[in-house]
């Protein structure tokens, strides 16, 4: 069965389901027809893994489509693609006339068909002139994509991507210049962009993975306090959350400690200067002892491992930052924060913690991928009870800093 019931739960993917479903190319194409978000995204998902080509004409009439749904049509028809059977060529007039939706969409197909090679000889040449044209809508003040047009043609290895790539950061203000820089820097290192094949080529679990519905640990029961020694002292109650998102919350009792700025690292690298990112205020101890979080696990774990090599450093050191800043910020574990308070953590505390120069680095695609990572850790060893409103609030998070840059 292909209803929202039987490939989803709460708005999230039943992986198992998923992988057993085995439809016809019309059974999906006519759940296609009313199909929306979670549910459309996993009908994407099955028509790419089964290679149901009969699916292409409807998915290509959705590049409008947004969130995890917009995700997963792209990702379905860039492995879908082949030289021939028209993709790239939809794909290319979507851009041409297309929204901010449609043209991100359309863009992250074309970066697929690259990855998998199914690319035509003239992408290369299309892409460059897409750049152009990304430049031009930015200058008369509409919302440039060039970066993404430039990730193609790093993932094509195109001789001509670190020109095009300066002339984006030199004429686009609002461009995403770290991934530009990321961009540029794979290119130069391997000749081509191996850091988003590998992730284009991932199995479905990896590249969804925060949009996988993960059950919910159950909490152990408390011990029963011993008959004797009445007057022994009880422990301290424990502060109540937040709740979720957009819900009102309550603050936390003590205000935050002051955060000192944090000196460059000394080899220039944004990414090696996060483990000095936090001042120790002088004179001020973290509360408690509370459990810290075990980082070596963490690093070697099957969540952290589906990351690049240099996403799995950055986690490592992401991590350990947000720990760090939620206990002297927040006066809580960084297990214990409620969504509404990650997000704060991430939008307010930390670009207060940390140089400007890393602010942006911290608050990249690359690290909310990072932190996604985190918080599924943290739910499948049971470290916290609140890790699908950390998932959405990192989710509000990106959308806030989208809105910001358009």
């Amino acid at each position: 069965m292909l209803t929202a019931t039987d490939l989803t739960l709460d708005s999230k993917f039943l992986a198992e389901r998923i992988d057993a479903a085995a439809p016809t190319a019309g059974d999906v194409t006519a759940a296609l027809a009313t199909a929306k978000g979670a549910h459309l995204a996993a009908l994407a998902i099955i028509a790419s893994e089964r290679t149901l080509a009969e699916t292409l004409a409807p998915l290509l009439t959705m590049l409008d489509t947004d969130g995890v749904a917009g995700k997963a049509i792209a990702w379905a028809l860039g492995r879908l693609a082949t030289a021939a059977n028209g993709v790239e060529a939809k794909a290319l007039t979507a851009l041409a006339d297309g929204g901010l939706d449609v043209r991100e969409n359309a863009y992250a197909i074309l970066a697929g068909l690259a990855a998998q090679r199914t690319a035509s000889a003239s992408l290369g040449d299309a892409m460059a002139a897409r750049v152009l044209a990304e430049i031009e809508r930015a200058r008369a003040g509409g919302s440039g994509l060039g970066e993404h047009a430039c990730r193609v043609l790093a993932v094509l290895g195109d001789e001509r991507t670190t020109t095009l790539i300066q002339q984006v950061i030199e004429q686009d203000r609002f461009c995403d210049r770290f991934e530009l820089q990321r961009l540029r820097k794979a290119v130069q290192d391997d000749g081509r962009d191996q850091e988003s094949i590998k992730a284009l080529k991932a199995g479905w679990k990896i590249t969804f993975a925060d949009s996988i519905f993960v059950p919910k640990v159950a909490e152990p029961l408390p011990e029963k306090a011993p008959l004797k020694n009445p007057a022994a002292k009880s422990p301290a109650p424990k502060i109540a959350g937040a709740g979720s998102i957009g819900k009102p919350s309550a603050p936390r009792p003590t205000a935050p400690a002051p955060i000192a700025d944090a000196p460059p690292a000394n080899d220039g690298s944004e990414a090696d200067a996060m483990d000095e990112g936090i001042a120790d205020p002088e004179g001020d101890e973290a509360p408690g002892q509370p459990q810290p979080i075990d980082w070596p696990a963490f690093v070697s774990s099957p969540e952290a491992q589906t990351l690049p090599a240099p996403l799995q450093q950055l986690a490592g050191q992401l991590g350990p930052l947000l720990e760090q800043l939620s206990m002297r910020a927040i006066r809580a574990p960084l297990v214990d924060l409620s969504g509404q308070e990650f997000a704060g953590l991430l939008l307010q505390l930390l670009p207060q913690a940390l140089p400007p120069q890393h602010v942006q680095m911290a608050l990249s695609p690359q690290a909310m991928t990072c932190y996604k990572v985190l918080i599924q850790f943290l739910i499948r060893t049971g470290q916290t009870t609140k890790g699908e409103e950390m998932l959405d609030a990192i989710g509000m998070v990106r959308k806030e800093l989208t809105n910001q840059i358009r």
